[in-house]
């Protein structure tokens, strides 16, 4: 299957989940995601404002808001995503195709970024992704420091994804039923 043909399958499934199984499995991710920050001292985050039937990652905000590690949140600008830090919800407007997003403020460098919270919808085991097919996130990751975390439901992992040139590799997978690490 080609990248558009998996999208469409995986994105199919994914908003078949059910809302109170759903509700479950972002409570498994959350705490594992939570466990990882915990675990490693980490200072800053970027996290995607999650939208639809995406993992969610609200609860992982409240939790870096109430134990002052930095977070960061992304903004569409052309074909670039610009990341500006925030400390509250509030600080967020619907921007690019109606997802929250910053619309000013501090701005936040992907080097200065410890892990990195990457949306998507079909993951392999090489840790390599398929979003929404702009490409944004293979663009912000080029320059990482950081560790860059796929958060996904376990149906959104198959064997493997046709990757291109421009295709960037996370680090770890979390799922509602293990991690996926690829370092």
């Amino acid at each position: 299957m080609n990248k558009k043909n998996i999208r469409e399958k995986m994105l199919q499934i994914r908003n078949n989940i059910k809302k109170e199984v759903k509700n479950q499995k972002d409570e498994k991710i959350t705490e594992t995601f939570i466990g990882l920050l915990l675990k490693n001292n980490i200072k800053s985050v970027l996290l995607y404002a999650s939208f639809g039937s995406e993992v969610d990652t609200w609860r992982i905000f409240q939790f870096c808001l109430e134990n002052s590690i930095k977070t960061a949140f992304p903004k569409v600008m052309g074909t670039q995503l610009e990341l500006y830090w925030v400390k509250d919800k509030e600080e967020l407007f619907p921007g690019y195709k109606s997802i929250l997003e910053p619309k000013n403020g501090l701005k936040a460098f992907i080097e200065e970024i410890d892990v990195i919270a990457v949306p998507g919808i079909a993951f392999d085991y090489k840790c390599f992704r398929i979003g929404y097919g702009g490409g944004y996130y293979d663009r912000v990751l080029e320059n990482k420091k950081g560790v860059a975390v796929g958060l996904a439901y376990e149906e959104q992992i198959i064997d493997e994804i046709p990757i291109e040139p421009h295709d960037k590799r996370l680090d770890l997978i979390i799922t509602d039923e293990r991690m996926i690490s690829c370092v």
